[in-house]
């Protein structure tokens, strides 16, 4: 038993090393291409930062969301972002390229490396992409917490890493789920199009929504999870609707998603024939 641990740990470090010299050959490609990088990324911001503008203007024209204020809204979608953009920087590149690794048989040359397939993909898939996303979040946060007369104390800095670290597993789960599911159709591009339409549902307070999409976003693909259920406890929200008493199993239900998302991509890949190509 204590062997076996030992030979566990000492793979998780050397995944974690080929994970460090993967980044930093990825962080060097970004420095080639900077000013197209900085473009892209300005853009991105831009592009949120407008969609931030406008939901507070409707909200704020509303008065409130079933109780929650504009800045309160703009937390909901600020740490949907940024829990987005933690998932993106190691998991997009494994969606965005696995099906046409399948497609095309290059898939078979990471079969023949002496590695675990999920883990090297998760260590070799590093982008810079998401920046944008991470740096307006926080300033968004920042912003709300400010106008809402909440002080940044170390304990709410640990409350808000614990949310952002479990709504990063349940968005990196249903890219493994989208990943996963290129061994089985080969085209996902629908899949993906379907989770990039109801992650909106994470941007207002699910209880604004019927009964069926709270389920659904509670039981089916658990997006009340990423930040409405943890932060209606840590704003102390008492709206009428929703599921509420559900905030204490947050990290129970990431950790459970994630691995079984973890379980169908593994199963998924084991149905992999090559093209022959």
């Amino acid at each position: 038993m204590r062997e076996a641990v030992k030979e566990s740990v000492r793979e998780a470090v050397w995944y974690l090393r080929l994970t460090y010299v993967f980044t930093g050959k990825a962080i060097k490609a970004m420095l080639t291409y900077r000013c197209s990088f900085v473009i892209n990324c300005i853009s991105q911001a831009m592009d949120y930062a407008v969609a931030f503008l406008l939901m507070w203007v409707m909200i704020s024209a509303f008065d409130s969301l079933n109780g929650w204020n504009a800045y309160e809204v703009m937390l909901l979608y600020s740490f949907s972002l940024f829990a987005y953009g933690i998932a993106g920087t190691f998991f997009f590149n494994i969606m965005n390229h696995l099906p046409g690794q399948i497609w095309k048989g290059g898939f078979d040359d990471v079969l023949v490396k002496p590695v675990k397939v999920l883990p090297y993909l998760l260590a070799s898939s590093f982008i810079c992409n998401y920046i944008a996303h991470i740096t307006l979040s926080i300033l968004v946060m920042g912003l709300c917490f400010h106008a809402l007369e909440m002080p940044v104390t170390l304990w709410l800095l640990a409350r808000i890493i614990r949310i952002l670290l479990f709504g990063s597993l349940i968005y990196g789960g249903l890219f493994l789920i989208v990943s996963g599911s290129a061994f089985l159709v080969t085209k996902t591009d629908a899949l993906f199009h379907i989770m990039f339409f109801f992650r909106e549902v994470s941007y207002y307070p699910l209880s604004i929504f019927p009964k069926v999409i709270q389920i659904m976003a509670t039981v089916l693909v658990p997006y009340g999870f990423i930040n409405f259920y943890p932060l209606r406890e840590l704003l102390g929200k008492e709206e009428t609707g929703g599921l509420g008493y559900l905030a204490g199993w947050s990290p129970v239900a990431a950790i459970v998603f994630f691995t079984m998302a973890c379980l169908f991509f593994n199963l998924s890949a084991r149905q992999y024939k090559s093209s022959g190509s």
